[in-house]
């Protein structure tokens, strides 16, 4: 079997997609196409989660820069369908579907021919459809707004503009005018809510396969003692963990000015520098603020992407508690590999993660927004009186294993009788283990 994975972009967890999804292919016997703004030189130069597919025989790399010059996300249906006759594919996964709207709205349309073979789109911004939620802030819009006029408009864009709201978008485009054979969300509730075919997926975390170098290469060796050093001196009650570039939509500059507004804490960046997005600006001098707790002692950076495995199971181990200063509140791929260490978590009160720690019991919440609610919440959850037992976490946790993961994406791309029912029971069995 022939599967596509496109990915138009390979920053962040896309590129950690492609490879888990990739090896889960290549282990079950399958050929693996990747189509992303890329090639093999690519993955060994700059994308070391994709390293090891650049020697794998199986494995075709298409770089969709020769279609579409530098805006991989402009690609036509047409160019989509010609590239999967050139390769024969079987399976198509869209690893960012939601930036394919266009095109999937023209294929409904019937301004352009259906794709071919099973296609199956990942879409992480669902929650504007269901529950409704925004997806950053993780808040719903009543329909009643504070005045009149806010109200009408609400009431007009939904009467009106029906076709380009989310829901019609979801239900519409993509179900029933039948474009994908599987819509699969990270957001349990939409799943549970739709059924089959929209699918809930174990979110991919880490990378599984690690290789013995990237278990611990050279950023192990510079950087472990130096951590355990720091983490020590601190106590690891106090250590505040942001693991990742520094970013705006992770919370960047919230996790800072936590740091400095509680002098007991020490902050620990594991990754590389922060990158500016335009029209995103941070709510503090971030540089003003880095350099005020370098100067304090209180924080520690490796200023660089973290590769070894063991490094990364390290800087969460250490720490006792994780905090999550997201300002996107679909979900956290962080709090996530805090919890597989067995590390409750604080994060705000919206959006999925909200949802799932109140719902799971995996820690304590904050109100979104709020730089006094996070400070305060923080002081109370690092005293420990509020820590979960350890079962719902590991209960938590258990749909989000290797083996789930890997079986729920070759059931889904080779369509599997029973993904829907494995699917839904894997969650629900999670669950009912949680006291």
């Amino acid at each position: 079997m022939n599967v596509l994975l496109y990915a138009p972009s390979l920053a962040g967890h896309p590129q950690v997609y492609c490879r888990v999804i990739s090896r889960a292919l290549l282990d079950a016997g399958h050929t693996v196409i990747i189509l992303s703004p890329s090639g093999k030189h690519d993955w060994r130069a700059q994308w070391p989660p994709l390293r090891p597919l650049a020697d794998e025989i199986r494995v075709v790399d298409v770089d969709v820069r020769q279609y579409v010059g530098d805006l991989p996300e402009s690609l036509t249906a047409e160019q989509m369908a010609a590239i999967q006759d050139q390769h024969q594919v079987d399976s198509t996964l869209f690893i960012e579907g939601d930036k394919w709207a266009r095109q999937f709205r023209r294929i409904a349309a019937g301004d352009a021919s259906r794709l071919r073979g099973r296609v199956c789109a990942i879409c992480d911004r669902a929650s504007e459809w269901y529950p409704g939620e925004d997806p950053y802030t993780g808040k719903t819009e009543p329909l009643i707004a504070p005045t009149i006029r806010q109200t009408a408009g609400r009431i007009r864009r939904r009467l009106f503009n029906y076709s380009e709201t989310q829901g019609y978008y979801y239900e519409h485009v993509l179900l029933r005018g039948r474009v994908v054979d599987a819509l699969i969300v990270k957001d349990e509730r939409i799943a549970q809510r739709f059924g089959a075919p929209v699918f809930w997926m174990p979110e991919i975390h880490k990378v599984f396969d690690t290789t013995p170098h990237e278990r611990r290469g050279a950023d192990w060796h510079q950087f472990a003692d130096p951590i355990r050093a720091y983490v020590a001196r601190a106590g690891a009650d106090n250590v505040l963990l942001y693991f990742g570039t520094g970013a705006w939509y992770k919370g960047y500059d919230g996790f800072l000015r936590l740091a400095l507004r509680d002098p007991n804490s020490f902050a620990l960046h594991a990754g590389a520098p922060d990158r500016r997005e335009a029209g995103k600006p941070y709510a503090i001098d971030v540089d003003a603020a880095r350099n005020q707790l370098l100067h304090q002692g209180r924080l520690f950076e490796t200023n660089a992407f973290v590769e070894s495995m063991d490094l990364v199971d390290l800087v969460f181990s250490s720490i006792s508690r994780f905090v999550s200063t997201h300002r996107l509140t679909l979900s956290s791929g962080t709090a996530l590999q805090a919890l597989e260490q067995g590390k409750p978590v604080l994060t705000p009160d919206t959006g999925l993660v909200g949802w799932r720690t109140r719902h799971f019991k995996l820690g304590m919440h904050y109100p979104y927004g709020s730089e006094d609610g996070l400070l305060d919440a923080w002081q109370q959850f690092r005293s420990g009186s509020q820590d979960p037992e350890a079962e719902p976490l590991q209960a938590f946790m258990r749909p989000f294993s290797r083996s789930e993961v890997e079986r729920f994406f070759i059931e889904i791309l080779t369509g599997g009788e029973w993904v829907g029912a494995s699917n839904a029971n894997r969650r629900e069995a999670a669950r009912r283990s949680i006291p």
